[in-house]
């Protein structure tokens, strides 16, 4: 073994759990026959699919079919794919093999998956299960699944050393939840005193359920995305182990006790088990793992939202929208959706990310907001999106995909660094301020999970379709194979240093079926023009809607699509005291003084919230002077491409650029303005 400690270097090998793996032929045998008849029934489940209460409105391509073929996008996701391909599985399983009573082949990562005080051992596992399945999906490559194969082989090989399908990082765990059990027989009170308000934790593991849910979910994954039957076996057992061995010997009010502690989306990982299996036991688990002080207020449509973990709420919601799709229930469906749109309408800064330092921001007093050094969390805007992907597809909601397109364009692209790939944990909004990104090799925190989850799935909500509807998303270069239908679809465009995207259709044969283009929220009421194989079409079209062509095309047809685009001049919610720059889709921000920041500062092992830096102090941010609009007035567009502004309204003019764009620099996001008029009452 090896030594050190588990908030230090490592942890000590001891033997108090190598007879669980100890045992005779007898039993190897009725295992290994009983591990045949597993397999074959996981086999057959699979071809058992549950179909949702909720019929889908729209559906989404397979990974595969959607190529990003340009652009930042494309830069980041090649860089994650290189990337996870220097993760080491070993290490990744390095907890694992322990609690199993196995040797571990390799030491785990530091961070926090071992070296950082409160750590959450072994949650990258499921990140990288996530990314490395949807990463498969988008680029085919073979080197992936050996690595997942691998890797399913050492959790298969835990649990069955574990004998019950036990799989757990966290030390002593089982021990852990034991007393847990014990401790929760007379729960409600304080489960009543505690409500919301605290992430909570499990004495002893911090937050086991947390990473038990991101395993699961990336179990799920690799399962459906990879076609490896050993993925829905190991996590089938799993879910069963915790299943019978926690959920079932617990209360009502003990379950809601268990999950007061962080536990991202884990009524979402028993809906997983369920679509695969089509057993209802886990959808009944399912059921109660939604968690009632937070689902009770939000489907009343309650905003409680001010001053609470914002992860934390948010991966709940998604839990909700999940049982919702598969149960119809009207309170999940209520909550979920209620839930969304609050944060998309009251609680998101301008480049839609969301809170100041992992907390939703109160609906008023943002000027006190954004001056706190922080800012909108990473993994905040990711499980944002996934919610709206549940909602989207349920839904059909135009208004959705502005929101998408807002959050992934600015925070999400923003948030990664150009040279390795690496994500902020938090893209701050305090003027002066400047991203802090995770080291490749040594962070790890849950937003480097995220960040590496994200870029596989970028081109997701580009492309949806519904029968013979095709829907045109974003606008992003990309090529669409609709396989089933014979279809291929080019999109050309360099979005926002241009003001169109260029669509080229090849088909098998001449097809009917109608085309329906995105007019986006920042391109005014018909002002959209489409025009095909260059003659221009009658339409009228207002923001927020979809622009439809239904007509029989041929191969070779070509949709140019005018998207104009204008600079607009926001203030801070209700205060006029400050104000931020959008172009078309994007944001922009200005760079700010960076002498005192080092190359190497922009990266740091456990500094994931920037605390060594405050920004700059507000009296040395150049303000702006007049309205809104005269703001807007006086900002001149002097370069195309790059995408570039210059104002001239205040007494030290800033150079103004999209924010996705800025990089190893302080900058500034909302500047501030000296003669601010109050809004009117």
């Amino acid at each position: 073994g090896f030594s050190g400690n588990v908030a230090g270097e490592f942890f000590h090998l001891t033997p108090y759990n190598t007879g669980r793996i100890k045992m005779n032929t007898t039993i190897r045998k009725v295992i290994f026959i009983g591990s045949i008849f597993i397999c074959v029934s996981f086999l057959r489940a699979q071809e058992d699919v549950v179909k949702p209460v909720i019929a889908p409105k729209m559906q989404y391509f397979p990974l595969g079919n959607v190529e990003i073929t340009g652009g930042e996008f494309k830069h980041i996701q090649e860089l994650t794919h290189k990337y996870l391909l220097t993760l080491e599985p070993d290490r990744l399983c390095s907890w694992f093999r322990r609690e199993a009573g196995l040797p571990p082949k390799a030491q785990p990562y530091p961070g926090w998956e071992s070296s950082h005080g409160y750590i959450i051992p072994g949650h990258i596992l499921g990140f990288y299960l996530s990314s490395m399945a949807m990463m498969y999906e988008t680029t085919g490559d073979t080197e992936i699944i050996k690595r997942l194969e691998y890797t399913l082989q050492q959790l298969d090989e835990c649990q069955n050393a574990a004998g019950d399908g036990f799989l757990g990082a966290n030390p002593n765990l089982r021990k852990v939840y034991e007393q847990f059990i014990a401790d929760s027989k007379d729960a409600a009170e304080i489960v009543k005193k505690r409500g919301p308000k605290s992430t909570g934790e499990i004495p002893g593991a911090n937050e086991p359920t947390y990473i038990m849910n991101k395993i699961t979910l990336g179990l799920y994954d690799v399962a459906v995305k990879c076609n490896l039957p050993l993925a829905e076996k190991v996590l089938v057992r799993y879910a069963d182990w915790f299943g019978e061995n926690v959920l079932n010997k617990m209360n009502d009010d003990g379950v809601q006790k268990l999950l007061i502690c962080e536990h991202g989306s884990f009524s979402e990982s028993y809906i997983d088990v369920y679509r695969l299996t089509g057993n209802k036991k886990y959808l009944d688990w399912a059921k109660r793992l939604d968690h009632q002080v937070v689902l009770v207020p939000l489907a009343e449509g309650k905003d409680i939202l001010g001053g609470l973990h914002a992860n934390c709420i948010i991966q709940k919601n998604t839990g909700f929208a999940g049982v919702f799709q598969y149960t119809g229930d009207k309170q999940r469906g209520d909550a979920a959706r209620f839930f969304w749109n609050t944060v998309a309408k009251d609680h998101t800064w301008i480049h839609g990310g969301n809170s100041t330092r992992e907390h939703f921001s109160p609906k008023t007093g943002w000027d006190k907001e954004m001056s706190k050094n922080g800012g909108p969390e990473g993994c905040n805007s990711v499980n944002m999106l996934r919610l709206t992907e549940y909602l989207y597809q349920m839904d059909a909601d135009p208004k959705m995909l502005d929101y998408y397109e807002r959050v992934l364009m600015n925070h999400l692209l923003g948030g990664y660094e150009p040279e390795t790939g690496m994500f902020a944990y938090m893209t701050k909004v305090n003027p002066g301020a400047y991203k802090t990104y995770s080291t490749l090799y040594d962070s790890f925190w849950c937003c480097t999970g995220t960040g590496m989850e994200s870029p596989a799935k970028f081109q997701k909500m580009i492309y949806t379709h519904n029968d013979d509807v095709l829907y045109v998303n974003l606008f992003i270069p990309s090529t669409l194979t609709w396989k089933e239908k014979g279809i291929t679809l080019r999109q050309t465009t360099n979005i926002p240093d241009e003001e169109q995207t260029v669509l080229d259709l090849q088909l098998s044969e001449p097809k009917t079926f109608a085309l329906n283009i995105r007019h986006p929220y920042w391109t005014a009421k018909d002002s959209l023009k489409v025009s095909l194989n260059g003659e221009e079409q009658k339409i009228s079209s207002s923001p927020s809607e979809f622009v439809t062509i239904n007509r029989q095309w041929k191969n070779g047809d070509k949709i140019t699509v005018s998207l104009p685009m204008k600079l607009e001049v926001l203030p801070l919610t209700s205060s006029q005291k400050f104000v931020s720059f959008q172009y078309g889709p994007v944001v922009l921000a200005a760079k700010a003084d960076s002498g005192d920041v080092k190359k190497s500062d922009y990266w740091s092992m456990h500094d994931h919230a920037g605390n060594r830096d405050k920004g700059l102090p507000l009296e040395k941010i150049p303000h702006l002077t007049g309205t809104p609009e005269e703001i807007a007035a006086k900002t001149k567009k002097v370069s195309v491409s790059p995408l570039t502004f210059q104002t001239e309204a205040a007494p030290e003019n800033y150079t103004l650029m999209p924010l996705n764009r800025i990089h190893f620099s302080r900058y500034v996001l909302y500047f501030p303005v000296k003669n601010a008029v109050p809004p009117p009452k």
